[in-house]
Formats: structure tokens, sequence, C-alpha cells
């Protein structure tokens, strides 16, 4: 069984006498040890001594369990202790302070144990949501149950504290962007927030010099300068003189970036090239099966041929985050390039990272030479969704007696972009027309949906966030796809600082990097 694997969870959620209730906050979480856990290694054991008896290997001591806890809210994994080995009896004394915006019955406890195949469910606790309410803290030594509620071994007990503290109650998020320079950034994030760097933030990858985009007057009095993305990530490429890390869903090597001008050369030339001139590159791709190439034949399982284009939002990080960022993909490319499985047992060396601490130029890399505080430009830096948005404001307008008075779409509205495409000749019509099926409809209204693959938001006009995850519980789970985000502002952009919207130009800001096991929960 997989450490995350949905069969070893228990969901106290499900439970018919736990009523479910919307946790918007944080939840300060304590835990201290369990006693008297089972052994969940007799079966290891029992094998190791069947081995032992048919070689001449020594006797060592007989292992047990190696425990851990997840927490879960909602099914998702919102924190995680370190393992102890071979312990049933542990001590992590581990602290977690997590942002929550859940609907859930129960915040769960689970206890694991972490073996080499894998990890063995050993029993949870679920403290009920409805017993966080008020905001005390809610500590005490619970009996770790298995699934069918009996007791996973007798005295099994998980001591731990949680206390929920209501995002009203958190004053962090009362006045919006604190405009002070001593502000620390979003609290409790992976990487910490770097100063005077410099963000460029693009929308889509090319952008045609024809004036086809609305002009957008900034407050100084100038127009907001489009960028150019692939012509930036091309002269970037060719200009490294060190290393070229790239990460994505995927990478199509025959893929020209640049179609103007003299730069022809496909990305994947341009890559051997840099390599052949000392570069190292390393490429870190989405492990698809849709993708993989078996026996030599690559297997494509989408033949509906070129998908639409798509709408995207990039950003570009010079200065110290973008030391995140590279951070970052040496701990991805580390986790897997790790070995599992039976391959732990064999020894491994992983040398193709470059030595950081070796290149000058990036190891000398501080905050304060980008830092400027004169600069007025710096900065500090799908159907299911939709409907719980509503229902969640559908609930607090009847919790104010104002259901019959307002409706959700007063709060909240979704838009989507549409093509009105020319009407069909009566050489090109279809045939029949069916009015419950929606191709039909789509041709009889000769409106196309314009797909926007943008993973991006702005707040209140000050502050942005751009990453790779979508809203849905694959992103967000934190513990399935990798994610990671740049969130960013400037101090002399705000609302406290302007009275007014603010209309900075988006170039020439310190940033913040953010990874996917923060932005799970920020």
């Amino acid at each position: 069984m997989s450490p995350d694997d949905e069969d070893g969870r228990t969901d106290a959620s499900s439970a018919p006498s736990l009523r479910a209730v919307l946790l918007h906050g944080s939840l300060d979480i304590l835990i201290h040890e369990a006693r008297n856990l089972p052994n969940k290694d007799i079966l290891s054991n029992t094998m190791g001594g069947l081995l032992k008896s048919c070689t001449s290997a020594p006797e060592g001591a007989a292992s047990t369990s190696d425990p851990y806890v997840t927490v879960l809210v909602a099914s998702a994994t919102v924190a995680r202790t370190y393992v102890i080995q071979d312990d049933e009896n542990p001590r992590w004394a581990q602290h977690f302070l997590v942002p929550v915006a859940h609907e859930a019955a129960a915040v769960n406890f689970v206890v694991k144990d972490s073996d080499v195949f894998g990890a063995e469910l050993i029993g949870s606790v679920a403290i009920p949501s409805e017993s966080l309410q008020s905001g005390d803290r809610v500590e005490g030594v619970y009996p770790v149950l298995e699934p069918n509620g009996k007791p996973c071994a007798p005295g099994a007990v998980l001591r731990l504290s949680v206390q929920y503290v209501p995002v009203a109650r958190l004053t962090m998020y009362h006045h919006g962007v604190t405009p002070g320079p001593d502000f620390p950034g979003v609290p409790n994030t992976y990487f910490p927030l770097r100063r005077g760097g410099r963000v460029t933030l693009y929308q889509d990858a090319h952008v045609p010099a024809d004036g086809c985009l609305p002009e957008i007057r900034l407050g100084n009095g100038t127009n907001y300068r489009h960028g150019q993305c692939w012509h930036d990530v091309y002269d970037a490429m060719s200009q490294a003189r060190s290393l070229i890390y790239i990460t994505g869903w995927s990478v199509f090597h025959t893929i020209h970036l640049v179609r103007d001008g003299d730069k022809g050369r496909s990305l994947g030339d341009l890559l051997k090239k840099k390599s052949k001139e000392g570069v190292r590159v390393l490429l870190l791709v989405w492990d698809d099966p849709t993708s993989r190439s078996v026996l030599g034949i690559q297997m494509v399982t989408d033949d509906r041929g070129p998908r639409e284009p798509w709408h995207d939002l990039h950003s570009k990080i010079d200065g110290p985050a973008a030391f995140d960022v590279l951070k970052n993909f040496e701990e991805r490319w580390l986790k897997a390039s790790k070995r599992t499985g039976a391959k732990k047992l064999t020894k491994s060396c992983n040398d193709t990272l470059l030595w950081i601490e070796k290149i000058p130029e990036i190891a000398a890399i501080d905050d304060e030479i980008y830092s400027s505080d004169s600069d007025p430009e710096r900065w500090d830096i799908q159907k299911k969704t939709m409907q719980m948005m509503y229902e969640i404001i559908y609930r607090a307008l009847q919790e104010m007696g104002l259901d019959g008075k307002y409706e959700p779409q007063d709060y909240l509205n979704f838009f989507c972009l549409g093509n009105r495409e020319a009407e069909e000749t009566p050489n090109t019509s279809t045939g029949s027309f069916s009015a419950s099926n929606p191709q039909d409809q789509s041709r009889k209204n000769r409106r196309f949906m314009v797909y926007v693959h943008s993973k991006g938001m702005i707040v209140d006009d000050e502050y942005v966030i751009i990453g790779s995850a979508n809203i849905n519980q694959r992103s967000m789970e934190g513990t399935r796809d990798t994610e990671i985000a740049m969130g960013a502002y400037q101090p002399h952009y705000t609302w406290a600082n302007m009275l007014s919207a603010p209309r900075g130009q988006a170039t020439n800001q310190p940033t913040k990097s953010i990874p996917e096991s923060q932005l799970q929960k920020s």
C-alpha cells in the first residue's frame, strides 16, 4: 500500500453522527507522541527468519513498526510528521500551523507504518470539527482506532492538541497587503520573502507587436509594456553559462520558441548546443503513461489532432527568489531520482546536479544587492468548484436571513470567453439538430469557448499569484501533482499607499516563490 493510498484513510466526514462544518482560518496542531502501537512488521520478521534459516546471515534484532502521522481535513493531507524507525512508542513533538478553508466533519490524524514497499495503516483519531468551532484548544490522549472502530492494539493511544482560529480572528488578514518595510510576507511558506528582485509578467507566450492588445495606463502616466515570453526564454538559455534546468508536464524538443527573425534553432538543438558548451542541462518531465515509450513505440492516446489554442500567464524571476526556484528544482530532482521499493537496498550515487556553492555568481546572491527602497516599481514579493463556492455563499446568506433578498450571483459570478463564428453555409451543415445535444446548441448559437489555461489570481489589484496548480483536489491535495507558484506585490502600489486601484508596471519587483507543499495550504 502506498503512503497516500485512499484505502488507508479513515475520514470521519462520512460518519452520519458528525456534521460537516466550514473550517476557514488556521489549525494550530501539536502531535506529541503515541504509545503501545502494534508491530506491523511481523510478516517482514517472519519472512526474514525464513531467509536467515536458509542462509548463513547473522541474526539481528527483529524490526517493528516505523510510525508516522498524517493530518487529513476533508480527505486532503495538510500535514505529516517524520518517520520514527522501529518504535512502538514514538515521540514526534512536531508543531504545525495549517491554513484551512475546508468543509469537513472532522480533523483526522492517521497513523501509518512506513515500509520499504509502501505504508500500512495502523489506525486513526478523529477530532469532530464541531468541537473546534469555539476556538478553544482541544487536547488529550485518544485511542488509535481501526476503520471498524476497534482499537488497533490494547492501549494504543495518540497524544495531540489542536486549536482552530477562525479567519475573522487572524488580524494579519484585516488590512490587506501590509505596506510597511518589516512585513515578513505570507506566513509559514516554504521559502522566505525575498526583497529587491525583479518579476516580469507575461500574457501568453507570444504577444504580437501590432497593437492587438488594449493599452493599459499605469499610475505614473505611461502605458504598460507587454513582454515577449518566448523571446526572453530563448535569450536566457542562449546566454546561460552554468546550468539550464527545465521542468514541465512535457518537453517538445522540436518546437521553435522564436519563429520570427533569424533565431530559427529548435529547443532541442539549442539545448544540445549549450550542453556541448559545458552548460549542465537537466529536464524533469512528468512521467505520464500516455507519453511513455514502450518497447520503442511511443504511446499516444489522444488522437483528436491539435488541441485548441490556450491563453496562459507566465512570469520570469530575476534576483534572490530565483535561487528558491533553483532549490525547489533540486529537491524535486533528488526525490524523482530517489530509489524506491527493492532499489532502496542498492547503493545510489547521484552527482547530476551541479554544486551550486561552487558557482560564485549564484552563491553570492543577496537580497540587499537587489533592494532599492527608492524604486517605486519594487515588489515585495471546474463545475464542482463553482458549485461549492455558490453553496458557501448561499449558506452565509441563510445564516444572516438574507436568502430571500439576495442571490449568490449577487456576490460571485463566473464568465467564459467565447468566439462567435461565421454562419454555416448549406454545404457545411451537419444535418439533424437536437436541442439536448450541447454540440448542436453550440453550432446553433455559433458561440464556442475560448479555453483560458492560465493559473493566476489578482487580489484587490495589489497582490498577484501565478503558478501551475489548478483549483481542484488533484493540485491542492499536496500529495499528488507537483506544483509551484510565485506570489508578489509592490509596496508603492497598494491600496494603503495609493488610496485607489494600484496600477504599477509588472516588472522590476522583489518576489516570493511558494512550492507545492505550501501552495495547497495557502
